[in-house]
């Protein structure tokens, strides 16, 4: 790493329970040929970042291969049946311990954010410096993909319940994009229309 460069984090939370899909686990669906929540992994340019980490709720979920061959360390949230929250928690933990610059956080249901928006991200954060909130959007509704500076840290590591960085989230700079790109795959019905959509590409 070069001097001055900054030091980022990404963290992947995967530790939801998908109680909306049924009985089985969304992120293990197949999906174009690999599970629905390795698609997200696969995607970050892991080389803007220092770290990566897969955050999920069990050390030997089916994805965890996955998530380490794309490069990510994977780490299990103890408190993960507590909510999102607890994941964005341990993120901003993690990141503070490793004296992060700044932290990524990104959901492994959302399969079709492109590499390009992240990296919009990554340069969002260069730009604004430790102070960054900077978070996609689709109308009015602000969601991860995210990144945030530094001084955000101690704000992300007391989130707790199902809101995660919701409230914070509010107060950031919003990066366009295609609302296509934030779907997120939270039934069987929709893990059905994201196939078709890609069998109509």
């Amino acid at each position: 790493m070069m001097a001055g460069e900054r030091r980022l984090g990404a963290a992947l939370l995967a530790a939801g329970s998908s109680h909306r899909f049924g009985d089985d686990d969304k992120l293990t669906a197949d999906f174009c040929g690999m599970p629905l929540g390795v698609h997200t992994a696969c995607a970050l340019p892991l080389s803007l970042f220092t770290h990566a980490w897969a955050i999920t709720a069990n050390a030997e979920h089916p994805c965890a291969h996955g998530w380490r061959e794309a490069g990510f360390d994977v780490h299990v949230n103890p408190k993960a049946e507590t909510g999102m929250g607890s994941s964005v928690a341990l993120a901003a933990s993690m990141a503070m311990a490793a004296q992060l610059d700044g932290l990524m956080i990104a959901l492994a249901d959302m399969p079709f954010v492109p590499e390009r928006h992240f990296a919009a991200l990554v340069n969002a954060a260069k730009d604004i410096g430790p102070q960054c909130i900077a978070t996609s959007a689709v109308a009015d509704t602000r969601m991860p993909p995210a990144i945030f500076g530094s001084d955000q840290f101690g704000s992300l590591a007391r989130s707790s319940g199902d809101s995660g960085a919701r409230g914070i989230l509010s107060k950031g700079q919003v990066l366009a994009c295609s609302p296509d790109w934030l779907t997120d795959i939270d039934t069987p019905e929709a893990l059905v229309t994201a196939r078709n959509r890609i069998k109509g590409r």
